[in-house]
């Protein structure tokens, strides 16, 4: 049985959305926006984005072998980690800030509509 949550009151439910809102905004700037605006300007400077995940400064990827996938997924996991941490904290701030019925009604259609406002909400994280 799905359990209804209690309402909140106004006050509450704008202090939801402003502490989801300044978290957010903390959370991808650390995470996305800083680190992503210094990079664009060296692959500017320098023409390259960088050594490659799967092959390092290496002219050719391993050979595909247990160990080479083994290494990737750590390399990935190294370079991606503090985005995951900062994606899960958003997703438990969706859950506990935000209203779930207006949630419901701004993104519960399937219209194009809701699928807009989904997709905008989405730009600002880069995903």
């Amino acid at each position: 049985m799905v359990e209804s949550q209690p309402r909140r009151s106004g006050i509450a439910t704008r202090a939801g959305f402003a502490i989801f809102l300044v978290a957010a905004a903390a959370l991808l700037f650390y995470v996305k926006w800083d680190p992503y605006f210094a990079k664009a300007f060296k692959a500017a400077a320098t023409h390259t984005l960088g050594a490659s995940i799967v092959s390092g400064t290496a002219a050719a990827p391993p050979a595909f072998s247990f160990g080479s996938a083994i290494q990737y997924a750590i390399s990935y996991g190294l370079a991606i980690w503090e985005a995951l941490v900062a994606g899960l904290l958003l997703g438990a701030g969706v859950q506990v800030l935000l209203p779930q019925d207006w949630l419901q009604r701004l993104l519960g259609r399937s219209g194009l509509r809701s699928s807009f406002i989904a997709g905008a909400a989405a730009v600002p994280s880069m995903m």
